[in-house]
């Protein structure tokens, strides 16, 4: 008999080791679910669902909604996420995957949403939706009950350890002839930049930022991991990366087209590569002209995604 249940602290080891299991592409350690999963502020363990059968978890659904306010989007009352979802493979097509879904379902009615998503749920979603490729099993089996694919970013990847800064020295050159300087961030930037994000960025590329200069004034960064454009005193463009992680990085919406862009990610990753870097990796983007910007640069694409939606009776 399966019971559907709530999330209890004594199951963390069988559902971590469940989840590896079932999504190997997509593995987590201990201190990742405690830092993606139970210290989320918007999470509560009565929404991460478990599947349980004598003793022994098969099954969970982690489901969310916004319990404070995300910066930029507010609360988004009508929306609740499901950022990761497995079955022990031994389990699969026993109802169980079914079970679980209709459960989340219903709480998500109760608590009066009109979509459910899976899975662009800032700030700790894992991936950006289900993997078409790797997953394709669970790509049809939320496609059956009813999720619509409403969008396929990719994630990329790129080598660069023979990256040459040389070809767009010109490039620069030129950007300072129009006054646009290309550069690393100062430390007594951080104003600057945190009003051009909040300004031109999406929130959760501001709630990035301000995560990664908190770790710079705890000595686990450096402020060249920001690149920044300028242009008459202000911001108009910026990059930052965090290891091996490229990203996220944009120009203002009325400075695109004039190569910005492309100094800002040449200079991102030659910092990148001095820093002793081998790769660069990019997890999810949906926009065509960037992913052109990044195949210049010998990004691939890794992974193809599929983010879901289903539209909700309330």
């Amino acid at each position: 008999m399966v019971e559907i249940r709530s999330y209890r602290s004594s199951d963390e080891t069988k559902l971590l080791d469940l989840w590896n299991i079932a999504l190997p592409y997509d593995q987590i350690d201990r201190k990742t679910f405690h830092r993606k999963v139970l210290l989320d502020p918007n999470f509560d363990p009565n929404w991460l669902l478990v599947a349980e059968v004598d003793g022994k978890i098969v099954g969970f659904c982690l489901c969310l909604i916004r319990r404070m306010p995300m910066e930029k989007v507010g609360m988004e009352p009508e929306r609740g996420w499901i950022t990761a979802f497995a079955v022990h493979p031994e389990w699969r097509r026993k109802g169980i995957g079914t079970s679980l879904l209709e459960e989340a379902v219903q709480i998500f009615s109760e608590a009066n949403r009109s979509e459910v998503l899976i899975s662009p749920y800032t700030p700790n979603y894992f991936v950006p939706g289900v993997d078409e490729r790797n997953y394709a099993d669970g790509l049809a089996f939320f496609q059956k009950r009813g999720f619509e694919v409403i969008a396929r970013p990719i994630s990329m990847d790129a080598n660069i350890v023979l990256f040459d800064y040389a070809p767009y020295v010109e490039r620069e050159r030129k950007l300072k002839e129009q006054g646009i300087e290309v550069r690393n961030l100062q430390p007594h930037e951080v104003p600057d930049l945190l009003s051009f994000l909040k300004a031109h960025m999406p929130g959760d590329w501001v709630r990035h930022a301000r995560d990664l200069l908190l770790d710079i004034t705890k000595g686990l960064a450096d402020y060249d991991q920001f690149v920044i454009a300028w242009l008459n005193g202000e911001i108009v463009g910026y990059c930052q990366f965090e290891g091996e992680h490229f990203g996220p990085y944009g120009v203002r919406g009325d400075m695109q087209g004039r190569g910005i862009g492309t100094v800002l990610m040449a200079k991102c990753l030659e910092t990148m590569k001095r820093k002793g870097h081998h790769n660069a990796w990019v997890l999810w983007t949906s926009d065509e002209t960037a992913q052109k910007v990044y195949s210049r640069f010998g990004f691939k694409e890794t992974r193809r995604f599929a983010i879901l939606r289903k539209r909700l009776s309330l």
